[in-house]
């Protein structure tokens, strides 16, 4: 083998190791989507406490995106990837053994933390380690990887999610069968990622450490040493030259602590310049949207016109997508540049924001206010009803007889806690599966349609709820057929009711408090496959753009001296605009509407656009050391 083969087997090793790191993080954020259902059920956890364990892995990412620079610039990148392939086997293993509430909340920070000290050291090593003419579709294969371990966590979600429902369908009555399977399926999803995370760590022992931390740490030999496997003799001696010019010019200016170090960051406009523009760029990388558009999908897609059904399946197709525009990003980084493919990326995003929010917003402005008899139907600081018997619907301009489905929203409040309640009436698919149901249950015996007829009535809130428990075994006897036709007419029952309660963890004495209550009709299927299209185009348009382009950004625009401090930084607005989207994104919805909050989504994309059209310089094909005496030049002119 040539040294020209070597050096380039070393490069798809070193990127195939940081690949992998990019598919834990992906797996960080999509595991526990389809383990949630599970964990509820096998646990019994409050909801309060569900919540905490959802909404851990952001703070642990956080705080370990905050310190992840620092230890790197102590310790090392190399060292830093170790102890974050560690923290995430660890993670899994303290979930995986978790009996109780405060090891399974502790195992998911050590899961968040770990996906905090990926996303800010993995793209700082491949910048520090790639070619300039690789570095972009090095770091674009992270982003890749990435939306690879979303799908693949869905993809392991269902694997376990059709074994736990024939185990509980086969567990029938014996609740304490069922708990164990909905148990195993959880803690099955969780064991199965520890795979990758291990393939990670063994690697992460493999690779080198970045020579521009050896240059600046260790001296000039072993810097040498560890860019001859990956570069020519020339090239890497000219490389070595650029290192050491910038590291000298940097040794000139005093040595300053962290704090200092933060405040030069902060007032001279050579580093000024480069951490806003990465600051700007992953703040508004969140405020398009993106991460709450994946967690909410089917729930858009839902309330756009699609079945349950029908909704995840174009859910599940869309972030297939997600990861093969990512492909198409990797070929064209470094062809047609980062700041074209932001422009394209970003104007793609606002024309499909803007579509959606026209789509919402014509049946949207169709529903009018009856928060006023909502409210009156308050009894006891609690609400229920059923949208077929409230008489809300007769009050609507479109509830006329023979009209099509209605929707109604209620934005509710317990002390300082908004929630959002819905019921639906059946759409004409829905009425086929009701017909269909009927007919079952009229075949059967009297005593057995006595009970089906007594469960219809406590899934619609017109009876205790005992009586669907007990027609739970009559149910799991019954053929697979008609088991599925009783249980899509069960969702249809469901939908139609509203059940109110104060929630774990609210003060006592909360008052139930209607901040809103809106009716009007639900869209058909044909809105719903334009939503899905239009989400399909804002999701191409952000894998091809501003999904890749967003770690080239962080790694690349920050200059040697506040790299990794401004890396933390940047990635902790980037992480903190995504938590304020996904707090304000159901309130807003609920006051406002979806049209309002897609609206607000596309004027931040607005603003990323002109960021990247008239103020981020072209990087492709510069050295880190050239596009910090372009940002040094700036300064001085």
């Amino acid at each position: 083998m040539s040294i020209q083969q070597t050096q380039r087997m070393h490069q798809y090793f070193l990127t195939a190791v940081c690949g992998l790191g990019g598919l834990l993080y992906g797996i960080d954020i999509g595991i526990i989507d389809p383990a949630l259902p599970y964990l509820h059920r096998a646990t019994s956890l409050p909801e309060s406490q569900l919540s905490l364990v959802v909404a851990a892995v952001m703070a642990g990412s956080i705080l370990g995106s905050v310190v992840a620079g620092m230890l790197a610039d102590w310790l090392g990148r190399r060292p830093m990837m170790v102890v974050s392939a560690l923290l995430f086997v660890g993670s899994v293993t303290v979930i995986w053994l978790s009996q109780s509430f405060v090891p399974l909340l502790l195992g998911r920070l050590l899961q968040g933390l770990s996906g905090g000290v990926i996303a800010v050291v993995v793209p700082l090593y491949l910048a520090e380690c790639l070619p300039a003419d690789q570095r972009g579709r090095g770091v674009a294969l992270f982003q890749f990887m990435l939306t690879a371990g979303i799908v693949l966590a869905a993809f392991i979600g269902n694997h376990y999610l059709g074994n736990a429902e024939l185990a509980i369908q086969a567990a029938g009555s014996d609740t304490r069968a069922a708990v164990a399977a909905a148990d195993h399926a959880w803690r099955s999803m969780f064991l199965t990622v520890v795979y990758p995370g291990v393939l990670f760590l063994l690697g992460c022992c493999c690779v080198p450490e970045s020579p521009r931390w050896l240059m600046r740490h260790r001296g000039p030999e072993r810097a040498r040493a560890v860019l001859a496997r990956l570069r020519s003799p020339a090239t890497c001696e000219q490389e070595l030259a650029g290192i050491g010019a910038a590291l000298d010019e940097e040794r000139a200016r005093p040595r300053l602590s962290r704090g200092a170090a933060l405040v030069e960051m902060l007032t001279q406009r050579r580093y000024v310049v480069p951490f806003v523009l990465a600051c700007v760029i992953l703040g508004c990388n969140q405020a398009t949207g993106i991460n709450s558009l994946l967690q909410f999908m089917s729930t858009i897609l839902q309330h756009a016109g699609l079945d349950p059904v029908s909704a995840a399946s174009h859910g599940t197709a869309i972030k297939i997508l997600n990861s093969v525009m990512t492909v198409a990003a990797i070929v064209l980084v470094e062809r047609k540049g980062r700041v074209y493919l932001l422009k394209l990326g970003t104007a793609g995003i606002m024309v499909s924001l803007c579509l959606l929010a026209l789509l919402f917003h014509r049946f949207e402005s169709q529903r009018i206010d009856v928060r006023e008899q909502v409210a009156a139907l308050v009894r006891g600081n609690a609400l229920q009803l059923n949208l077929a018997d409230a008489g809300l619907i007769a009050a609507s301009p479109a509830g006329a007889p023979g009209a099509g489905p209605m929707q109604l929203t209620i934005l509710y409040q317990y002390g300082d806690r908004q929630q959002v309640a819905e019921a639906y009436t059946p759409t004409a698919e829905a009425r086929e599966v009701l017909v269909r149901e009927a007919a079952l249950v009229r075949a059967l015996p009297a005593e057995q349609r006595a009970l089906l007829e007594a469960a219809h009535a406590a899934w619609s809130g017109r009876a205790d709820a005992g009586a669907a428990a007990a027609a739970q075994p009559l149910i799991a006897s019954l053929p697979a057929p008609s088991r599925a036709t009783i249980d899509a007419a069960r969702r249809i029952y469901q939908a139609q009711h509203v059940q109110v309660r104060a929630p774990d963890g609210v003060p006592a004495g909360a008052q139930l408090t209607i901040v809103r209550a809106s009716l009007g009709p639900t869209p058909g299927k044909d809105s719903g496959v334009l939503a899905a299209l239009c989400i399909a185009a804002f999701i191409a348009s952000f894998s091809i753009g501003p999904g890749v382009c967003v770690w080239l950004a962080l790694s690349e625009l920050m200059p040697t001296r506040i790299r990794s401090v401004g890396m933390g930084v940047a990635l902790l607005v980037n992480q903190g605009v995504g938590t304020l989207i996904a707090g304000a994104f159901l309130p807003i919805v609920g006051n406002l509407g979806y049209h309002a909050m897609f609206l607000s989504w596309a004027a931040c994309t607005a603003v990323y656009f002109i960021t990247a059209t008239f103020f981020l310089p072209e990087t492709k094909g510069k050295s880190l050391e050239e596009i910090e005496r372009h940002f040094a030049g700036a300064a001085g002119r």
